[in-house]
């Protein structure tokens, strides 16, 4: 029954067979990796595999007697064995992250890395049924869409779930019928995390109201999977209408956003997956309606409540760091990258013909130059104008808002501004009769 229900699955994940693809399954030594292991060996597919072990050093003594099993076994079926070790413990410090969630970005990271190396094509996870309805409680007590009530999704990219229809009991039977070695992880059988709360207290209640009630909760799973795919559709429908995506910017248009109803529930789509939490959406429809300039901060991304547009930019490209540019080639700064290149200038160079790029005298420069951020200090003499202006009343004038002030590089010869790429040079460097190289600036992509 269960290895019927094990390549179904399997086929399903792969409707153009397994035949050619090779599999790294991450193995902890528990019975439900060891089973996924079994059933791998078993199955009528004959899929080709290798076999992934993290000792994370969480528990001492235990965690090396679960990776020897795990070692014992790949070497008795001639199985391709991968292991490392983590100290798991500095990792959460030094990320001030929990324990557990440094556990997945060290093993995951690790997975990958592997794939690459070894010319894997899939990683295989043991989660079963119960996991997946163990998650979807626990999304709805910390609070989550539609997707969230999905559970576990059985493949995600890379990643498939080949026992994620399978019964934690049925795991358990098959084992023990199939006299499969495991270790137990102790931990498991602690009610200190809520997952294991979930597991060892609020489940045995459930089924004394409900029996069935796991496949109840994947039956609604699915049922919550296809409204999420209604709601995709209806989302990219307002594309255009409601937002657009220029690049890294999405831009929210305040005024369609207004006019909807539901326009809470689409804030939630498009920023909470971004980081933002219900407080601070709460907070952002409240200030459709207020002045512009409100920022607002997520661990990844930021949102400028500008005058038609809420501007949402994820935060990672807003890296401001100072760099030389000692010749031709292409630069990158906050997310914006320029070509520079100097040529001779000839008798019928037009500097106003750029096709939006810029053009600076390049004899009157010295190499290397500088790229870097805006200071509230900066002045300098925009093209065109005998006078000097600060820097962020020209920024004012434009109407640019302070995210797009971070993004925009600055050009420098020692102190001097020369040019502001995609926008102005200074007036002092302008080509000028004498001038006999050129130096050009032009915003890519």
């Amino acid at each position: 029954m269960i290895l019927s229900e094990f390549d179904r699955n399997i086929t399903s994940f792969l409707p153009d067979g397994v035949e050619g693809k090779r599999f790294l399954l991450a193995v902890s030594g528990g019975i439900d990796s060891m089973c996924m292991a079994s059933l791998f060996l078993a199955s009528s597919l004959k899929p080709e595999f290798g076999i992934a072990t993290v000792n994370f050093n969480l528990r001492p003594g235990d965690c090396d007697l679960d990776q020897d099993l795990v070692r014992r076994w790949a070497a008795e079926h001639s199985i391709p064995f991968h292991t490392i070790g983590f100290d798991t413990k500095e990792y959460a410090h030094q990320h001030s992250i929990s324990t557990q969630m440094a556990a997945r970005d060290l093993r995951y990271g690790w997975f990958y890395k592997l794939l690459e190396e070894h010319n894997y094509d899939y990683i295989a996870i043991a989660h079963n049924l119960d996991d997946s309805a163990e998650t979807l409680l626990l999304n709805l007590l910390r609070g989550t869409g539609v997707s969230g009530l999905a559970g576990i999704r059985g493949q995600n990219g890379k990643i498939i779930r080949p026992l994620i229809t399978v019964q934690r009991e049925e795991i358990a039977r098959y084992v023990e019928e199939n006299n499969i070695p495991y270790r137990d992880d102790k931990s498991n059988f602690e009610s200190h995390y809520s997952r294991n709360r979930v597991r060892n207290v609020i489940f045995p209640e459930f089924r004394k109201i409900n029996p069935s009630f796991l496949s109840t909760l994947s039956r609604n799973s699915l049922h919550f999977v296809q409204a999420e795919g209604v709601l995709d559709e209806f989302l990219e429908m307002k594309r255009g209408v409601l937002y657009r995506v220029e690049g890294d910017l999405l831009l929210i248009d305040i005024a369609a956003l207004s006019r909807e109803k539901s326009r809470g529930y689409w804030l939630y789509r498009l920023l909470g997956e971004k980081g933002f939490n219900e407080s601070q959406l709460a907070d952002i429809e409240d200030a459709l309606s207020g002045q512009s300039g409100k920022m607002f901060s997520s661990a990844t991304h930021e949102v400028v409540v500008d005058r038609d547009y809420l501007k949402v930019y994820p935060i990672n490209v807003l890296d401001k760091a100072e760099f030389y540019i000692a010749g031709p080639g292409v630069y990158n700064f906050a997310g914006v990258s320029f070509r520079i290149s100097f040529f001779e200038k000839g008798g019928s160079f037009d500097p106003m013909n750029g096709d939006g790029a810029l053009y600076f005298d390049a004899d009157s420069i010295k190499l290397p130059m500088v790229c870097r951020g805006w200071k509230a200090a900066d002045r300098f003499r925009p093209f065109g104008m005998t006078g000097f202006k600060k820097l962020s009343d020209f920024f004012k004038d434009i109407k640019m808002d302070r995210v797009q002030k971070d993004m925009q590089p600055l050009i420098c010869d020692g102190e001097n501004i020369v040019c502001l790429p995609g926008l102005r040079i200074d007036d002092r460097y302008k080509i000028k009769t004498s001038t006999r190289m050129v130096a050009e600036v032009k915003i890519l992509g």
